[in-house]
């Protein structure tokens, strides 16, 4: 009797698993990740023509800024949406804001050279600006104050206006140790790069 209970139940669990996996491939999947590459179906925000980039929001409002190839650029609009892999920014330096420096300072020093066209200022929570010394603008520093820190998967979260959040994945030679959530940073960040974009 037990035998044929225990052979019920393990055809009972492979029935439902198989049910589970079909209902996951039926679905489209919004968020996924794959050797570092993420496809994500998100709406065309802004787009910076001069600068190759677009900003991109998610499904859960969380935001990300892709550097596109030209081919792309011609391809999308605002308020689009669309399916993008890409490879993710990553943080590959990151040091509190001292006490002294006024961060308003800080923001109007890096944004005063970046000409940046109305729309992508008007909506841009975080404060953007090319690192002293950089020669390209595949690398990106940004100043916010954190909201949220995973130390286990290594991400730290900003919060923008209208409940969007931006999530950064810091390198693993930049140490976590003395930032915490409340703390205004400047990071240093490679921007996302897209490897593929379709209209929806």
């Amino acid at each position: 009797m037990r035998v044929i209970v225990a052979a019920v139940k393990s055809v009972f669990i492979v029935a439902v698993s198989l049910l589970l996996i079909d209902d996951l491939r039926a679905g489209p999947v919004e968020v996924e990740a794959d050797a570092g590459v993420i496809t994500m179906v998100g709406t065309v925000e802004a787009i910076d023509a001069t600068r190759q980039v677009v900003t991109i929001v998610g499904p859960n409002n969380n935001w990300v800024v892709v550097k596109v190839g030209p081919e792309h650029i011609k391809l999308i609009k605002v308020r689009e949406k669309i399916t993008i892999s890409y490879q993710d920014e990553m943080a590959v330096a990151l040091r509190k804001v001292d006490k002294g420096q006024q961060g308003d300072g800080i923001a109007a020093e890096e944004t005063g050279g970046m000409d940046l066209d109305a729309p992508l200022a008007a909506e841009q929570d975080w404060v953007e600006a090319t690192p002293h010394g950089a020669t390209d603008l595949t690398t990106v520093e940004i100043t916010d104050t954190i909201a949220a820190i995973n130390r286990n998967q290594r991400t730290v979260t900003f919060a923008g206006t209208g409940g969007k959040t931006r999530t950064i994945v810091v390198g693993p030679s930049v140490s976590l140790d003395g930032v915490e959530p409340g703390d205004e940073v400047v990071l240093e960040v490679t921007r996302a790069v897209a490897v593929d974009i379709r209209p929806v």
